[in-house]
């Protein structure tokens, strides 16, 4: 698929796919942890404890046009939709979010985000699209590992017919080279960041959640040095494959 392929016509297809890796799968822990997250919040000091009770979803490039195609975006009531560039050097990529103020689960199930309907999987692709492995989606499920606690997340297996409904939006997300090189990027990132945590944890011996919020506090999550040097290496090598028509998409999002 070509880079410049209208990404409306893909997701389509991605909101098409239910995958439900159990019946009322948000009932195991008892308070729908992955709309809320709140034991994960419940572990800081300070973060996610000011201001009203909120929701940030992360967003592909072109969901947030596709959702309000289809009038789509009234379900999350009072929200805000946030696009922070982070310039690594050859190109830009912008960290797409939606704050969602609605109490309990930001999204209606049928028209739920896609970061929603892969949780708690992401999908690791090697740079032709093949599928590799699967990874804890976020960096919250990443610092549970580092401390050694039980997931907070209680799902465990997937029935037969759901894997084949993930594979396939898997293929979806792989198929079109904007949206597998964020995937890409954002896994990325996440390695980035638990690296660096797993790193402070174990100079202070402190959990990695106490880590992760003072990094994000004294804005030292990242060393940006060499993680845009990653970044760059993952462009270039998408560039090489895909031309410049990548690029021309990825400068048009």
């Amino acid at each position: 698929m070509d880079a410049l392929t209208p990404l409306a016509g893909i997701f389509e297809e991605i909101f098409a796919l239910d995958v439900v890796f159990q019946p009322d799968c948000w009932k195991l822990c008892g308070d729908a942890h992955c709309c809320s997250f709140s034991r994960h919040k419940a572990r800081f000091r300070m973060l996610g404890r000011m201001g009203p009770a909120s929701q940030v979803l992360p967003l592909l490039p072109g969901e947030y046009d596709f959702l309000t195609s289809q009038g789509w975006t009234a379900q999350f009531q009072d929200h805000e939709r946030s696009r922070v560039p982070y310039d690594f050097g050859p190109a830009v990529i912008h960290y797409d979010t939606l704050t969602s103020t609605r109490p309990h689960c930001a999204c209606d199930h049928d028209t739920r985000t896609t970061v929603c309907r892969l949780y708690p999987l992401l999908p690791v692709f090697d740079e032709g699209g093949k599928l590799t492995s699967a990874a804890p989606l976020g960096v919250y499920e990443e610092l549970e590992i580092l401390d050694e606690l039980k997931p907070a997340c209680e799902l465990t297996s997937m029935p037969f017919p759901q894997l084949n409904l993930y594979l396939q939006l898997a293929g979806k997300l792989s198929g079109h080279p904007v949206l597998h090189f964020h995937l890409m990027a954002y896994e990325l990132v996440k390695r980035h960041v638990a690296t660096r945590i797993g790193t402070e944890k174990e100079a202070t011996g402190r959990t990695a959640f106490a880590c992760f919020e003072t990094a994000i506090i004294r804005r030292r999550l990242f060393d940006h040095e060499t993680l845009k040097s990653d970044l760059a290496d993952l462009y270039g090598r998408f560039v090489a494959r895909h031309g410049a028509s990548f690029s021309q998409a990825l400068a048009n999002i």
